[in-house]
């Protein structure tokens, strides 16, 4: 009887079941389903979206830095400092033969060579004997051997980074330190092209003083060269000294009063980034104290400074964008700055484990550094009357600079962290309240939960940015695309300081898309996304195609699919986040929405992101949206085997028409794509 009862009931169950319209399930004609209800509504901040500047890949150093001579200074070769070296491994690390930790070798003269290839009476090495200052400690030793005039080819050329590109219609700055130890002639100076033939005429210099003098001219190629040389070339027999050779383009950033290459600039600024991070990344924290960034070494004069080693390729930097150039970088792109101070701890990696994921620490002095972070603000934002307010007025930059951010350590976790980062947000809150101050969290990608930790600092409450480090799978980042909308609020705001999504282009830049739309729909939490990688140069990749947003040769800066999509998402923000969602899809979600509202604008924002390599077809469950509309698009379409470089710049970018948009009426999303429709 039991039995026979729970038959029936479960007979009519199934047909109930059954009878009932599933809402968001699909049928072979549709992927799945767009639901958006216009009446559910929450307040947001549109994301603010900033870059990530580390020098990394010749990001600075051959691009945006327009210095064309490689290794000006001599000092490209100088190893890390403080890290003993035997047999080929860094001693007192662990595990020294791990990634990245070969022992840095590099040609003293990188960037330098005698010519001819063969045979030149002309024998260039490098020298610490007479430095010129106390920064600067090695210079390039020249020794003559033989008349010049018996041998006419005879010269010293700089390659730069990989060629220089010379424009006959522009000017190029020179100036270099000389000291005579036994030469008694001049120099000529003069471009040549690739096969070492001038294209300039030369400029004749004074080298017969004994003491470190400064000179100068300037050269006017009378051809364009796209990747010519500096020639130098000395006219008797004897020995001399150079250092801190340097050459700029006349057509710098800010008609030519700045240190920065203008078609770079100008593609940073097209963008319109809100603010920048600076300077790092690794370079912060380095390898040991010695290898941290020091602000104070990257200011002054260029002859002042040494430059550093840094972890990543190519491992030397000659600071020429120093801490006073960073903010300069900021006003010339409208960006706030962000800057990221030393906490006194190194590189996980470069330290040893004392429990799981808990590392030993150098011990330091926290008030020093504590005082090093005060005196940066203070250069940064003092008043002139100040000590370091002066000094950036003597720099040329009585007004204050855009200082915004102040993000305390990179990359720091555990216990020691937590009790340092009280310590430093305490004595730089108290002086300088109105800045905003950044909390670091645990990496790995084991730690997927990184917010755990804001209860274990001192003081939680402090706590008021957390940043968060993702590089994952674009698996990861279609799975956690509803992460932020579990956490909780009231405790700290969002910050992505660094984002990367591994796997096949062009899937891995689509589904980064999914956290930035991520972002944008938990706007209440105040979000910010760093975009890296920003730049990378060309010939330094050799010609790999690592998805910056631009990529940077010679004579060209490219805005890569990166750059688009970034864009896209930049100049489409809102501040009011309408209820969308993708539903019904089969297996793992690959395509995503975001619907938003712009109250500047007045216009609504629909973003659909694509990632299948077809395309895809969603039946729409609509509230609130009624007939058809006028819209503005914008598409970006993807390719795998089509992507921007120097030789193929505008394969791939974004295409705006004017269409008409029914949301009542199904959507399709074109294979491997992003849209953005604009409507009223």
């Amino acid at each position: 009887m039991k039995t026979g009862l729970c038959g029936i009931i479960l007979c009519c169950l199934c047909y109930f079941v059954s009878a009932q319209p599933l809402t968001g399930q699909i049928n072979n004609t549709y992927d799945g389903v767009l639901r958006i209800d216009k009446q559910k509504t929450t307040k947001v901040s549109p994301v603010k979206y900033g870059f990530h500047y580390e020098e990394i890949g010749m990001m600075g150093e051959g691009a945006l830095h327009a210095e064309l001579i490689r290794n000006r200074s001599f000092e490209e070769a100088t190893p890390p400092a403080d890290l003993a070296v035997k047999n080929e491994l860094y001693q007192d690390v662990p595990n020294p033969r791990g990634k990245n930790k070969e022992v840095f070798h590099v040609d003293p003269l990188i960037g330098w060579t005698a010519y001819p290839l063969s045979y030149s009476p002309v024998f260039i090495s490098r020298t610490a004997e007479n430095p010129l200052n106390k920064d600067t400690k090695y210079s390039m030793l020249v020794n003559v051997t033989a008349d010049i005039v018996s041998n006419p080819e005879a010269m010293i050329l700089n390659r730069g980074y990989y060629g220089m590109n010379l424009k006959k219609d522009l000017y190029y700055n020179l100036s270099l330190y000389v000291k005579s130890l036994n030469y008694s002639a001049s120099l000529q100076i003069m471009l040549v092209d690739e096969q070492g033939k001038p294209v300039s005429a030369p400029i004749v210099l004074d080298a017969k003083d004994k003491e470190w003098v400064k000179m100068s001219g300037t050269l006017k190629p009378d051809r364009n060269v796209k990747r010519g040389m500096l020639a130098i070339r000395p006219l008797a027999v004897g020995k001399f000294q150079l250092d801190v050779v340097s050459l700029f383009p006349s057509d710098t950033w800010d008609s030519g009063r700045s240190i920065f290459r203008a078609d770079i600039v100008q593609n940073l600024k097209e963008y319109a980034p809100d603010f920048i991070r600076f300077p790092g990344g690794c370079i912060v924290h380095g390898v040991n104290e010695a290898t941290m960034y020091h602000w104070k070494k990257t200011i002054g004069p260029t002859e002042n400074r040494p430059g550093q080693w840094s972890k990543w390729a190519p491992y030397y930097r000659t600071d020429g964008i120093g801490y006073h150039e960073f903010y300069e970088l900021c006003e010339y792109v409208g960006a706030d700055a962000m800057y990221v101070t030393p906490t006194g701890m190194v590189c996980t990696g470069w330290v040893r484990e004392k429990s799981f994921w808990n590392f030993i620490q150098p011990e330091v002095n926290l008030d020093a550094y504590i005082q090093d972070a005060l005196d940066a603000i203070e250069y940064a934002i003092g008043p002139v009357t100040s000590k370091w307010g002066a000094l950036r007025a003597q720099n040329g930059h009585p007004k204050a600079f855009p200082l915004k951010y102040i993000e305390i350590g990179n990359e720091d976790f555990g216990p020691v962290y937590w009790e340092r980062y009280e310590k430093i947000y305490q004595a730089l809150h108290k002086q300088y309240p109105d800045l905003i101050y950044i909390a670091n969290s645990i990496i790995g990608k084991e730690n997927t939960d990184k917010r755990i930790d804001i209860a274990k600092f001192v003081n939680p409450k402090n706590v008021k940015v957390f940043d968060e480090h993702h590089y994952q799978p674009v698996e990861w980042a279609c799975k956690q695309h509803y992460r932020f909308d579990e956490y909780e609020r009231g405790v700290a705001d969002l910050f992505i300081g660094e984002l990367g999504i591994d796997g096949k282009y062009p899937s891995n830049l689509l589904a980064s898309g999914a956290v930035r739309m991520s972002l944008e729909r938990n706007g209440d939490m105040n979000p910010l996304l760093a975009e890296r990688p920003v730049m990378r140069h060309w010939d330094f990749m050799e010609h790999r195609n690592m998805q910056p947003m631009l990529i940077n040769g010679v004579d060209c800066s490219i805005k890569t699919p990166f750059y688009y999509l970034s864009k896209m998402f930049r100049d489409n923000t809102f501040d009011v986040c309408l209820d969308a969602s993708i539903q019904g899809m089969r297996g793992l979600q690959d395509v995503f929405v975001t619907l938003g509202y712009d109250s500047k604008s007045r216009e609504y924002i629909l973003k659909l992101v694509n990632l299948k390599k077809k395309e895809v077809k969603l039946r729409t469950e609509m509230k609130g949206f009624g007939k058809s509309m006028q819209a503005q698009k914008n598409i970006l379409s993807l390719e795998t085997d089509k992507n921007n470089t120097p030789e193929t710049p505008d394969v791939v970018r974004p295409v705006q028409s004017t269409v008409s948009l029914n949301l009542n009426q199904d959507i399709t999303i074109e294979a491997s794509s992003m849209v953005v429709y604009r409507f009223k």
